[in-house]
This record gives C-alpha cells, structure tokens and sequence, in this order.
C-alpha cells in the first residue's frame, strides 16, 4: 500500500479523507524551512537520557538547544517585518498548566535550584506554542524535511541500540555522562523509541522501497523486545497497531491487503512475544504464568513496589486540604516525606513515583491534575479522530506515535519528568493541538465541507 511524500502544498496524494487533503489550507506564509525545535528533538530522540545529560558549561545540550529554538523563532517574526497572520496555538489547557506551575513557583521555599528542577518538566509545556506556531508558517517542504530529520535520528538510535544490546562490554568502556554513560539503555524510554520508529516505517512500506523500510521495522521490533521492560514492550505493540490501522484506513476503507498486514503483524507479535524477556516479564504479572519463577517474582516485586509507592503518596496529598488543591508545589521531596520511595529504593536520587499523573497530583494537586487529565484526553481524541479519517501527512502520523508511545512509558515509569522526554511530547502535542484548532477553523469558514466528512467514498472519487 503506497504511502506517499507530502508535496508542495502540504497535502499528500495517499487518498487522505477529504476532511483533511479536500479542505483549503491557507498558509500565512511559504517558509521552507523546518518546524522549530525539531533539532533539539532529533538529538533528544536520538540519544534519550545519555544524550540530556551532555551539558556545554551549565546548561545541558537539550535546554541550549530549546533556547536558541525559542529566540530563533522570536527573532524571525521581530526581524519579518510583515504583519502577523492568524495563527492558532495549542489551546487554554496549556496555557492554563503554566500559569498553576508559574504560580507555584512564586511559594518556593529552599532550595531554588531543586524547585527548578522539579517545575521543569512542567514549563516544557510551553514547547506545545513554539510548535504550534512553526507547524502553521512552514509549508510541505519544511515539514516533510522535519520529518527526514526525526527519522534519521530514529535510526542513529536504533544503530547505537543494536551495539549496546549485542556489546554491552564496549558500552562499559565509554565515557561517563553525568550519572549515566554513553550508549547506556533507558529501557522504557529507548525501547517506546524503537516502538516509534517501528511504526513510522511501517508507514513508509510502499512500493520499489518496501524491504528497506521492513527490514528497519523488524530491526527495531527485535532489538526492543530483546529489552527487558514491560511498559516500552506495550508502548511498541501500540505504535505497531495505530501503524496498522493508519495503512488500513486508506481511502476510508479496509482493504484485503491492509487485512493481511495487519494479520501478519498481530501474529508475529503473538508468536515473538512469548519468547522475548520483555514479553516474559509482561506474562509473568498473571500469578498463573509460564515464566520461570525469578522472572515471575522480579515482575511482581515491581508491581507491587510501585502499587505501594503510589498509593502512599496519594494518601500523603489527600490528607491535607491544601496539598489535595495545589499540591505540595516544587521544592518538597514529597516521595520521601510519604515514604513511598522506600518500596522503589531510598537513596537512589528518585524523586517521582513512576507515574506522571501522581506525580502531577502530588505537585500541583487537583487543579494541576484536572489541566493535565483534560490535556492527555484531548491529545487522545485527537489521534483517534486522525486515525478515523484516514492516513494524515507523516508529520502529523508522526505525532501521534510519538504522543501515544511516550505517555504509554510515561505512566508506568519517569519519562514526561524528564527532558528527554517531555521535550519530544510537548513538541509534538503542539503540532497536534493546533493542526486540530486549525482544521476546525477551516471548517467553519467553508461549512459546506462539512457534508463531505459524512459522504460516501465512492461519491468523492
């Protein structure tokens, strides 16, 4: 099944729904160049936790990189000199998170360094308007060349991937990167990496390339379930099927191929998962399994540790009125102070509890958990309403493998903590957001389009 490059005006020829490849989109402008923060991305994606920790003096690569995005971006619309179009940002949920962390900021008390730390995660969110702005102003060109960036990043990872499972003793000789070291694994993260890539090539199976791409894919699928994490493990097999389903919507239907590769890859994934460590430790949650017993019992120690960890420190936030309103704030070590880091391991430096939204709960309480709930729920919707009209341009198909996989591991592990992490979802949440804002807006104005959502296929060709 092809799966075409955009062209020149943004749209694509793959028989995208007319919702979408039908409607007039009006540009303010013909820039070609790329999405801004895409480089700081691409590196990020790239190397994950080893790379974030790279630092030039006191600033690390991913922040210097994120800031000269940021006066990159303001320095072009001052230096313009045209009058600023139209442009829609990511949406009130954003803007409203950073308002609560800024607020929150202002009762900081201690150390201020560590307050920082904490908030960051949180002020990543303003990446979503350095995206969303960029996404509308760069033509088909530029977001098509954003794209071959992220992807040949994908696959340097997936390269330094291979060398670190197959020689893990050459990996133990490479210099030291903060508290890591080159090429070392961040399994749940690198692996929802892998998952990434895995679906963006099975978008770019087509015709007279179909092997190069399918060779890359089952690299990547072999390499992440030679890995032993549970969460990277769901966070691949997700990815595979929104792939899947994105080739199998193509012209708003199935079709006997789009069956086939779908079959073809739930079974390989059923046959290989069985057989893999991650997959293993996956069956062995089920008390009933077939895993060997050490694999069983390291599987379940996990669970509950973490079902311990979690429920201390929402126990910890509701029992005072204010922390359950706005959260302890930044600063407080509040996994410690609810002795919920003793089940996950006092002393190692860990500060959230492996889950973003009680991580969330706990810093920012109901009314910073309620933003974010709100915000993951939109970015949800959106993918599925992407995923019901048809295969959108690979920017976009991009964005939503990269939201799905990250918020996957996000919720069973410290990844949306992390800049690694929050900086590449926050990215792409902005494309989204305001390519969905956007979308609406065009139909609004052209509210006759409105009758070709509901129409027939055959009636459109």
């Amino acid at each position: 099944m092809a799966y075409p490059k955009t062209d020149a005006a943004g749209h694509t020829d793959m028989g995208r729904h007319p919702s979408e490849s039908q409607l007039p989109d009006r540009k303010p402008t013909a820039d070609h160049k790329m999405i801004t923060g895409v480089v700081a991305v691409a590196v990020l994606l790239t190397g994950g936790r080893w790379a974030s920790h790279m630092h030039v003096g006191p600033l690390y690569i991913g922040d210097l990189l994120l800031c000269a995005a940021f006066l990159h971006a303001a320095s072009s619309r001052l230096l313009s000199g045209k009058r600023p179009d139209r442009i829609y940002g990511p949406g009130i949920l954003v803007g409203l998170l950073l308002v609560v962390t800024a607020f929150r900021l202002l009762d900081v008390q201690g150390d201020v360094q560590t307050a920082a730390r904490d908030a960051a995660p949180f002020a990543y969110a303003a990446i979503a308007y350095l995206s969303a702005g960029a996404y509308q102003r760069v033509d088909g060109h530029g977001r098509e060349r954003t794209v071959r960036v992220i992807y040949g990043g994908l696959l340097l990872h997936l390269g330094w991937m291979v060398v670190a499972t197959l020689a893990p003793e050459f990996v133990a000789t490479l210099p030291e990167v903060g508290s890591t070291r080159v090429f070392e694994i961040r399994t749940d993260f690198d692996v929802a990496v892998l998952g990434l890539l895995t679906g963006l090539s099975i978008l770019r199976m087509r015709r007279g390339r179909f092997w190069l791409h399918a060779s890359v894919a089952i690299a990547a699928l072999v390499t992440g379930l030679a890995q032993v994490n549970r969460a990277g493990l769901l966070s691949c097999a997700a990815c595979v099927m929104v792939a899947v389903m994105f080739r199998a919507s193509a012209n708003g239907r199935l079709t006997p191929r789009a069956v086939f590769i779908g079959a073809i890859t739930v079974l390989a994934v059923a046959v290989a998962l069985p057989m893999s460590p991650a997959g293993q430790r996956l069956l062995a949650l089920n008390e009933r399994a077939t895993s060997s017993s050490e694999i069983v019992e390291i599987a379940q120690g996990t669970k509950r540790a973490r079902e311990i960890a979690w429920e201390r420190v929402v126990t910890y936030t509701l029992n005072d009125p204010a922390r359950a309103s706005v959260g302890v704030g930044f600063g407080p070590d509040f996994l410690q102070q609810s002795n919920g880091d003793l089940p996950i391991g006092r002393g190692i430096g860990v500060r959230s509890p492996h889950n973003y939204l009680i991580t969330t709960f706990a810093r920012l309480g109901f009314v910073g958990l309620t933003l974010v709930v709100a915000l993951l729920a939109g970015l949800l919707t959106i993918s599925i309403r992407t995923v019901r009209r048809g295969p959108p341009d690979e920017l976009t198909a991009l964005c939503v493998l990269l939201v799905i996989s990250l918020l996957i591991v996000a919720l069973l592990g410290v990844i949306l903590e992390s800049p690694f992490g929050a900086a590449p979802f926050f990215w792409a949440a902005g494309i989204l957001l305001a390519g969905e804002r956007s979308r609406r807006a065009r139909l609004r104005r052209n509210p006759e389009q409105n009758t070709l959502v509901s129409a027939p296929q055959e009636a459109i060709e």
